[in-house]
């Protein structure tokens, strides 16, 4: 039965919402939980980016040492890849990629790291994952022969950023072969003393143009295809190492099992709390009213003993549902630390966002708990009611949880973040009542609750019986309200014959006899089970 919105419960739900929301929500979750951006476990993609979880691998980044060119340079495979190309040269065979065409056997040629040494030095990652630069740098997929020109302009700049500025270091050449042409052509070449100098200049305008030739030649497509080959391995490489490796499992594990055991406690002391505000709300009043005449001081001391002792049998007849609410906790934070943490794999958490995923996780597990244990034993509809009405406190938490961070750096004045906590807290209430009542109780949340019922298997079926349970509910209320004038000798010696009888035939001719002898007039006629199909027929029509 659809209820109206007069006769919604709204200051009662409000108030358990609210209460709920601002001692675990907006209370001990601040006092418990000191988010940070990134989260609580390092990751390649966070470390890059400058934001460390932990102090240690902070301080292994930055003792990382100095880089040497030399240590990168004189490795072994950069030595044999420098041999084997000056032979496929020398065959003319040598592919350089930069240009996507085969090296000319009298160009003059260098080694490149594709990924600079430098980058993969100072890079984060890598001294996350703890492995040796000078070897990833130096494997195959990262070292590119092409020509001097370009691998001396390349120098230490990423590729991507080094195609950006080709075309303005191309057209600086341009300009600087102008100037040689200009000087060359303004020389006079009738002069002894000149010629040497002419020659020179000659030499430097070759030079720089083939200079420019060989820059012009960068394939940029080729170029960064190259670069991106490199980059696949040299990232597979970390990820692989890191996100296997003891130190990151180990740290994974530790964060989570302690979001796990703050969010217990914090879901575990919001109930205890909770139920002491509800027990000061019914007694406070009482006491005000004892007191406001005339004050007694045994006797307000032992009114506060009946708040303690009412207190503490409130603990004690929920004890069962605080262990159920830091189990559930438990479980929560641990998923929602997980979840960060694989976010935080692929992109960086803000505070807010590790706030939200732990609340949610708070209302998923609730909602898994009843999809897969249904301990009330509800039917379908009845169970995705009542999963739509925990996720609907999820959704309102988050909103508030997002006023809430709006708030705080707004309110800095003292107790500021105490009002900040209560406004949120009662936004989340209402959102919660306003979401609830709409999705469970509305006309159209009626509607579309009533077509899921009818399009469930056996649906008539089940209604038709139902209808038959009313029907039988009414006959058997009217045969209770008869009077059978039995007195007890009467009606003992009725139970013992009613027991003794063996078979359902014997009882069935018994209670017949008994019902003809009180006169009783029932729907229809006994021992005939036509007459009793018929009847039940009725009833569904």
């Amino acid at each position: 039965m659809q209820a109206s919105a007069a006769e919604y419960p709204w200051l009662e739900e409000l108030e358990k919402t609210v209460v709920n929301s601002f001692v675990t929500t907006f209370g001990l979750d601040f006092i418990l939980f000191k988010d940070k951006i990134g989260g609580d476990v390092d990751t390649i993609h966070n470390v890059r980016k400058g934001i460390w979880a932990t102090d240690k691998e902070k301080e292994n980044h930055e003792n990382r040492g100095e880089y040497s060119s030399k240590t990168y340079h004189t490795h072994e495979n950069y030595k044999a890849t420098g041999r084997r190309d000056k032979q496929l040269q020398q065959e003319g065979n040598l592919y350089d990629s930069y240009s996507d065409s085969v090296m000319d056997r009298n160009k003059q040629r260098n080694l490149d790291h594709v990924i600079s040494a430098k980058e993969i030095h100072d890079d984060a990652g890598r001294v996350l994952a703890e492995l040796d630069g000078s070897n990833l740098a130096n494997q195959d997929s990262n070292l590119q022969t092409t020509s001097e020109t370009i691998n001396k302009s390349k120098k230490q700049t990423p590729i991507d950023q080094y195609l950006e500025k080709l075309p303005n270091l191309i057209n600086t050449h341009e300009k600087t072969l102008d100037d040689y042409q200009q000087r060359l052509s303004s020389m006079p070449s009738d002069k002894l003393e000149q010629k040497q100098e002419i020659l020179e200049l000659e030499s430097k305008i070759q030079k720089q143009e083939e200079k420019i030739k060989e820059l012009k030649s960068v394939d940029p497509d080729a170029m960064r295809e190259r670069d991106r080959v490199a980059r696949d391995a040299y990232n597979q490489q970390i990820d692989v190492t890191y996100y296997t490796s003891s130190k990151f499992l180990k740290q994974t594990a530790t964060a989570s099992s302690l979001t796990g055991l703050k969010m217990g406690t914090r879901q575990m002391l919001g109930l205890i709390l909770a139920e002491v505000w509800f027990e000061l709300r019914v007694q406070i009043p009482i006491i005000f009213e004892k007191i406001k005449n005339k004050f007694d001081f045994s006797e307000f001391f032992n009114s506060i003993q009946e708040i303690l002792q009412g207190i503490w049998q409130r603990v004690k007849a929920r004890f069962q549902d605080f262990l159920i609410a830091f189990k559930d906790g438990v479980f929560a934070g641990v998923f929602s630390s997980v979840t960060t943490t694989v976010f935080n794999i692929f992109a960086t958490t803000q505070k807010m966002a590790i706030k939200i995923v732990r609340e949610m996780w708070a209302h998923i597990v609730k909602a898994i708990k009843l999809i897969i244990f249904n301990p009330e034993q509800l039917g379908f509809v009845d169970l995705c009611k009542s999963v739509v009405s925990i996720l609907s406190v999820a959704v309102a938490t988050v909103v508030g949880t997002m006023i809430y961070t709006q708030l705080l750096p707004l309110l800095s004045f003292p107790f500021g973040s105490e009002l900040a906590a209560f406004a949120s807290a009662l936004i989340t209430g209402l959102i919660t009542l306003g979401l609830n009542y709409f999705m469970i109780y509305s006309k159209l949340a009626k509607k579309i609750w009533a077509f899921a019922e009818s399009i469930m298997p056996h649906a008539d079926a089940v209604n038709k019986f139902k209808a038959i349970n009313a029907e039988l509910d009414r006959y058997l209320l009217e045969l209770s309200r008869l009077e059978f004038n039995f007195d007890t000798v009467e009606f003992h010696a009725f139970s013992q014959e009613l027991m003794s009888c063996n078979t359902e035939i014997e009882r069935s001719l018994l209670l017949k006899a008994e019902v003809e002898k009180r006169g009783i007039e029932l729907p229809y006629e006994m021992g005939n089970a036509n007459s009793t199909r018929k009847w039940l027929a009725s009833l569904v029509k």
